[in-house]
């Protein structure tokens, strides 16, 4: 029976540590834009109303525009985000924080909400 039970926790053990790596390896294959969206708090302002997301601020004034169908390029929102370049004259709020691979997640994702 001792050894039933050695086994089971070294299964246990493997299980964990594969759920453990598999966070970054999953990371490296590629980011998900809306996952990033959520995990830059992009939804404190925006809503996206097509992929189900509303913005949790109860401030009209801090309020952005709900993101779906985007007349701006993927160039122009990625200056955008990054705060090295403005729309309509306006610089973004906020510059997104996070990897070169996940501005570019999130600007296609933004770019392919369509209603």
């Amino acid at each position: 029976m001792k050894t039933f039970g050695f086994t089971l926790s070294v299964i246990a053990t493997v299980f964990l540590l594969a759920a453990f790596y598999a966070g970054p390896v999953a990371q490296a294959q590629g980011a998900d834009g809306k996952t990033v969206f959520l995990a830059q708090k992009c939804n404190m302002c925006h809503s996206v109303s097509t992929a189900g997301i509303t913005a949790t601020t109860k401030s009209e004034k801090m309020k952005g525009p709900d993101l779906v169908n985007l007349k701006q390029d993927a160039k122009t929102l990625t200056a955008f985000l990054k705060k090295t370049g403005d729309i309509n004259g306006k610089k973004h709020v906020k510059e997104l924080k996070g990897t070169d691979d996940e501005l570019k997640a999130v600007v296609t994702w933004l770019l392919a909400q369509k209603k």
